[in-house]
């Protein structure tokens, strides 16, 4: 049934929740509206098995009918969390245990531990049950592997740490490996033995930070087995039928470490795409279109968007028109699928004001309207085949999970967040309308002409070989301020910095400084001392003769040994110091960026660089218009801004929506899309 030529609108929807007259009833208006598919199942595993090994299937096999009666394809979810109550109370070790040693109840969802062999047993039970019997449905679309992994909690059980101390012994073989990787003679903590090892996080604070480290690798290596172990068993079961996940690899209370497996787990990658009800909010709708490349990485495959802004918690809706223009937005950024959260709003539960397309009481809204509009684009789009838009970035940003925990950890040294350097980096490409590959330096699969390493403060032999192999197939690299401080143990370098990578670029960073006061979270000398915060000095940064007066706080010292001086800073004790760098290294270009990345340095920094890769930014008359060229004959404009914008046009072009003909100029209202032809 799915076909990978086309996009595919739908909605997520809950038959549990109601009765089979309104199944009849909701299913026929989206059959009106021109929806292809819905998802189901996901979050109601006690409605397949409302006790141990007794499944009830006869309610999901009508819903199933009713869907290919109306060639609606359904997408069901195996909702193996959260995991039932009577399960919880046969086996207490999946339980949550916190980090001060308390048993919680599971009140809420994902209160689970996934990692549990007993959890899983019974996880991978129903997966395998659910999966044979649907595997063959006429409207079965393909299978998620549950819902939102990544988000939840992470449990410190007894359990749980013995699978710990079991991980570590694996991964370290001996003790004294083990003692030497974790510098467990600093404040007398060697271990004796694996057996004994705590998790290294308490009531009381946070244990060393290679330790740290390590147990966040464990647990992440936990969901990402659990997540293998899922697909595995769905594909033994229904080996044609096709999976993907919107999982939450990037919470920041749990999360894991995505690229390790994204390859070969699921057949697309997915996700929940929320930019937010306030699309005035430029991060909101900047953070879901990167976590649309994110979770694509290297893949030459199109996201599907299993999820979909439709509200918020307690907020009824986006501006009209604005639901359109994230859906047009997700196109660009290589989405397929989209699909509604929720169709809806549920009467009960925790998310009980989560407004839907449909009111409460079944009534439909002007979003319903604007979704079956969407609905409707969409079957045109799939008769011209410009969608999905599977582009070939020339440009990666590479993205560490372990550089973002280690960042977190240390604070008081990585004071410009991990995740704001790679926003800004991102942002900067987004306004420059380009495309680009997030990718993973422990493993890059395709060449590219330029490779952003912004604040990768971990750099392991696996990414200096990257980064080496990078330059001599002619890239141009370029890292930034906070990079390369630590190796693979989360352990300071003992040679000259950037770690590993020093010889490539032709430096040495020697310290740093702060034109600010630095309040660090540990209040040394004895007293208690008020925190301040002072400007001590107004540095500023200079690229060459091309831009003036950009203001930085934190800034490394460079000394340059092979490179030479792109930029250098001013107002400091020192005379005009070496701030940007740049050395050719096997055929490539090496430039290091002595501050944090910025889009102030970076759009100053990037097109000339750009330019001489035959690559050129495009900015239209005004900023938040995002477009793209589909093919050699069409171009998609998309308005992020309220108010109406005109655009100059270079040549005549006809509307794919309304076939009207613009000569001239395009006037775009607000939040407006438009996909224009030029034959």
């Amino acid at each position: 049934m799915f076909k990978p030529s086309l996009l595919y609108t739908g909605t997520n929807y809950h038959p549990h929740d109601w009765s089979e007259e309104e199944w009849i009833r909701d299913l026929d208006r989206m059959q009106q509206a021109g929806f292809t598919f819905i998802r189901l199942g996901h979050l109601c595993w006690d409605s397949f098995e409302p006790r141990e090994g007794v499944f009830t299937f006869d309610w999901m096999d009508r819903v199933f009918s009713l869907c290919a009666e109306r060639g609606i394809g359904v997408f069901l979810d195996i909702p193996t969390r959260p995991a039932p109550t009577w399960l919880h109370l046969k086996y207490p070790s999946i339980d949550i245990v916190t980090k001060e040693g308390i048993r919680c109840n599971a009140n809420t969802r994902y209160m689970e531990d996934v990692g549990d062999p007993f959890f899983q047993k019974y996880a991978y039970r129903l997966a395998s049950t659910l999966s044979s019997r649907y595997k063959d449905h006429p409207a079965l679309l393909g299978f998620g592997l549950c819902n939102e992994l990544g988000s939840g909690y992470h449990s410190y059980s007894e359990t749980a740490r013995v699978r710990f101390t079991k991980w570590l012994e694996k991964k370290y073989g001996s003790i004294d490996a083990l003692n030497e990787a974790w510098a467990a003679k600093r404040w007398s903590r060697k271990e004796a033995a694996f057996s004994a090892i705590c998790f290294p996080e308490n009531a009381l604070g946070k244990g060393a930070p290679e330790r740290y480290l390590d147990m966040k690798r464990f647990f992440s290596d936990e969901i990402l087995a659990y997540q293998k172990g899922l697909a595995e068993t769905i594909k033994n079961m229904a080996p044609q039928a096709l999976t993907s996940c919107n999982h939450w690899a990037e919470n920041p209370g749990v999360g894991y470490d995505y690229p390790k497996t994204y390859r070969y787990v699921m057949d697309y990658p997915g996700q929940g795409f929320y930019p937010g009800t306030n699309p005035e909010l430029e991060e909101g709708f900047l953070g879901a279109c990167f976590c649309s490349d994110y979770r694509c990485g290297e893949l030459k495959k199109p996201i599907w968007d299993l999820e979909f802004q439709t509200g918020g918690f307690g907020d009824y809706s986006c501006p009209p028109g604005a639901m359109r223009m994230y859906t047009y937005l997700s196109y660009i950024y290589r989405a397929q699928v989209v699909c509604a959260w929720t169709y809806r709003t549920m009467l009960g539960g925790e998310e009980q004001y989560v407004f839907g397309l449909v009111d409460h009481d079944g009534s439909v809204t002007f979003k319903w309207e604007e979704f079956a509009r969407i609905s409707r684009e969409a079957q045109v789009l799939n008769q011209l085949q410009l969608f999905p838009r599977i582009p070939s970035p020339r440009i990666a940003i590479a993205y560490s999970y372990e550089s973002l925990l280690v960042s977190d950890y240390g604070k008081d040294y990585y004071s410009t967040p991990y995740t704001r350097q790679i926003m800004e980096t991102y942002k900067t490409l987004f306004h420059m309308n380009l495309d680009c590959n997030i990718v993973d330096l422990r493993q890059v699969d395709t060449s590219y002409d330029v490779v952003l390493i912004p604040g990768h403060c971990v750099m392991d032999p696996a990414s200096k070989k990257t980064v080496d192999r990078l330059l001599k197939e002619h890239t141009t690299v370029i890292m930034t301020a906070f990079s390369a401080k630590v190796d693979e143990h989360n352990q300071a370098f003992s040679t000259p910095l950037p770690g590993l990578l020093s010889e490539e670029f032709g430096i040495r960073v020697k310290g740093f400084d702060r034109s600010r006061t630095h309040n660090p979270s540990v209040n040394a000398g004895g007293l208690e001392k008020e925190a301040i915060d002072v400007a001590r000095r107004d540095v500023t940064l200079h690229l060459e003769d091309k831009e003036t007066g950009i203001p930085v706080n934190y800034h490394e010292f460079l000394e340059p040994v092979t490179a030479r001086v792109l930029g250098y800073y001013e107002d400091t004790p020192w005379e005009r110091p070496c701030a940007v760098s740049c050395t050719e290294y096997r055929g490539g270009k090496a430039i290091y960026l002595g501050v944090p990345a910025s889009e102030d340095v970076l759009k100053v920094l990037l097109p000339d660089l750009l330019a001489e890769k035959g690559i050129f930014p495009r900015y239209p008359e005004e900023a938040g218009i995002v477009l793209r060229d589909l093919g050699e004959e069409h171009r998609i404009y998309v308005n992020t801004n309220p108010h109406a914008v005109t655009l100059h046009l270079e040549k005549e072009g006809h509307s794919v929506f309304s076939q009207e003909t613009y000569c001239g100029t395009l006037k775009l209202e607000g939040y407006g899309v438009e996909i224009l032809s030029f034959q």
